[in-house]
């Protein structure tokens, strides 16, 4: 600028030499920065958008938070994005498997001779003592007394014409055990002439001859029966050492004849007799005997 009076070039302030250059400045780097906070924007409302979208729909909440560095080690604190503060979704099971205290366990349970009822009840029961609660499990073997706990049991057993007996066991959590159990017995070998006999012990039908079957110890009473033929009744004892045989002898009936005596004759008779011999008649004939 030049001064009227002087004719000589009067001094530009400062803001009037830098305004020409801010403006051409903001001429050059406004449109460049408008584009790239118009893409940085769009760019970051996708990637919310597309996390949005990943995000599993059930599950449990986690937030994780970090945890404080030992005091001896100084690390620069890691610049967070608020990206970076969202929550991690994590499925979890529903139903967690069983520990292996809580698995059930079961006894398979079989007895000589079959055909016993059982009765499983917890804990151990003195001898000759009756149980105080319900029976957990019933049955007759063979079978299975099943959805058990680990611990021990007492097992009951009733086979009638045997006497009651019992057994202790000790179960494992999850654990399938077999238990044989055998009444104080022993065999009888039996037979009967002819063959086919049912043979009784009291009220229990063995079955019928020939055949071996397992008693309880000591004197047995056995009744052997068939048809026809009267009822035959032996007594054996039983014992684990020995095996004894018994045959039953069946007898038939017979219905003998028996011939009538016969009457003396009466006084009457014996007169007409005699009259007759007198005069020349024939006497009665004294009656034969039927053989």
């Amino acid at each position: 600028m030049e001064d009227g009076d002087s004719g000589t070039h009067a001094a530009l302030s400062f803001w009037q030499r830098i305004g020409p250059r801010v403006v051409a400045l903001f001429a050059l780097v406004g449109p460049a920065a408008a584009v790239l906070l118009t893409q940085h924007w769009h760019s970051r409302s996708e990637l919310i958008q597309k996390l949005k979208e990943t995000q599993p729909p059930t599950g449990y909440a986690i937030e994780t938070t970090a945890t404080n560095a030992p005091s001896e080690v100084s690390r620069p604190a890691a610049e967070v994005s608020p990206t970076a503060a969202a929550l991690i979704t994590v499925d979890m099971i529903a139903s967690p498997p069983q520990s292996v205290t809580d698995q059930p366990a079961a006894l398979q349970l079989t007895t000589k001779p079959a055909g016993a009822t059982f009765a499983v009840y917890p804990g151990i029961i003195a001898d000759k003592a009756a149980p105080a609660s319900a029976p957990l499990r019933t049955g007759t073997s063979p079978g299975t007394a099943e959805e058990l706990r680990g611990g021990n049991y007492t097992i009951f057993f009733h086979k009638d014409g045997w006497p009651d007996s019992r057994t202790e066991v000790q179960l494992q959590a999850g654990e399938v055990r077999p238990v044989e159990y055998a009444f104080f017995h022993g065999e009888v070998t039996i037979t009967s002439v002819p063959n086919g006999a049912e043979i009784l012990c009291g009220t229990v039908s063995l079955g019928f001859t020939p055949l071996t079957v397992a008693l309880p110890a000591g004197d047995q009473a056995l009744t052997a029966r068939l048809k026809n033929y009267p009822d035959r009744t032996q007594n054996v004892t039983v014992n684990e050492n020995a095996t004894p045989t018994i045959e039953f002898q069946m007898r038939v009936h017979r219905n003998i004849a028996k011939a009538k005596p016969t009457p003396p004759p009466s006084l009457a008779g014996r007169v007409g007799d005699s009259l007759k011999h007198l005069f020349g008649g024939t006497s009665t004939p004294p009656p034969h005997r039927k053989r």
